[in-house]
């Protein structure tokens, strides 16, 4: 299921790592033509921070900061893949999971100017203890202008809780000062019998972030929240609404 089972909180600790990024091009001759197509392969990198990681609205570090990073490889045809971490805290007794990773690939295009859509499959792994909570997605979403409609599918989600269906809607907006506003809704849907959420089989996250480029640096505010409440959310703070900030940098 969505929801991870936390442990009791850590002292926060994490060590930070140098990333470069690199940029190859690949120029492929065609001998019957007098030009020569390119494709550009871009690398990249990302390091950040936020006050609580927050997964579909619920907090995966036990309302406490986590430390994110990852990278990227954009063929320049389409075709991308990537793995990006970040801490967790999660307890079942004194086995404790430390961090995730994902590892994720796809393909993006654009229909015209404003139309475009991205598929993919994406594996969530967990590392730091011996519970199975490994599962893989697959996901899809198309553009609209400012408008992004998508829907992800997993068969077995997080901890064996069977099938999981999630449609999502986001929106952006452009504001002075180079400030964006991006808006999000999601429908948590759990086909089998949830312990969690008890009564029901879904649930709905939310949030909207302001964000600001600064050169490679983003700076983020966000506020996210979740309709289930604190008794089902295993009566803790993990579902309830809270504000966010956060700190990216992107080679």
């Amino acid at each position: 299921m969505e929801v991870k089972k936390h442990k009791i909180a850590t002292v926060f600790a994490g060590a930070l790592l140098a990333l470069g990024t690199a940029n190859l091009s690949i120029a492929e001759e065609n001998t019957s033509a007098s030009s020569a197509e390119k494709t550009d392969i871009s690398f990249s990198a990302n390091l950040g921070m936020v006050s609580d990681y927050r997964f579909r609205g619920i907090s995966q570090k036990d309302r406490n900061p986590a430390i994110q990073g990852g990278i990227d490889l954009d063929f320049g045809n389409g075709f991308y893949v990537g793995t990006w971490a970040s801490q967790v805290d999660f307890a079942y007794g004194k086995d404790e999971t430390d961090y995730e990773q994902d590892f994720y690939g796809g393909y993006t295009a654009e229909i015209n100017d404003s139309i475009s859509y991205d598929v993919g499959y994406i594996y969530y792994a967990y590392h730091g203890s011996n519970q199975d909570e490994d599962y893989w997605e697959l996901y899809g979403s198309l553009s609209i202008s400012d408008l992004t409609l998508g829907f992800a599918y997993a068969k077995d989600y997080w901890a064996q809780s069977g099938q999981f269906y999630y449609p999502y809607a986001d929106y952006s907006f452009s504001l002075p000062a180079a400030i964006s506003l991006d808006l999000h809704v999601g429908f948590n849907y759990f086909e089998e019998y949830n312990e969690f959420l008890h009564e029901d089989d879904a649930y709905v996250d939310y949030s909207a972030t302001l964000h600001r480029d600064f050169g490679g640096l983003n700076l983020s505010a966000a506020f996210v929240g979740t309709d289930v409440s604190k008794e089902e959310c295993f009566d803790t703070d993990w579902c309830e609404p809270t504000l966010l900030v956060g700190a990216t940098y992107t080679w």
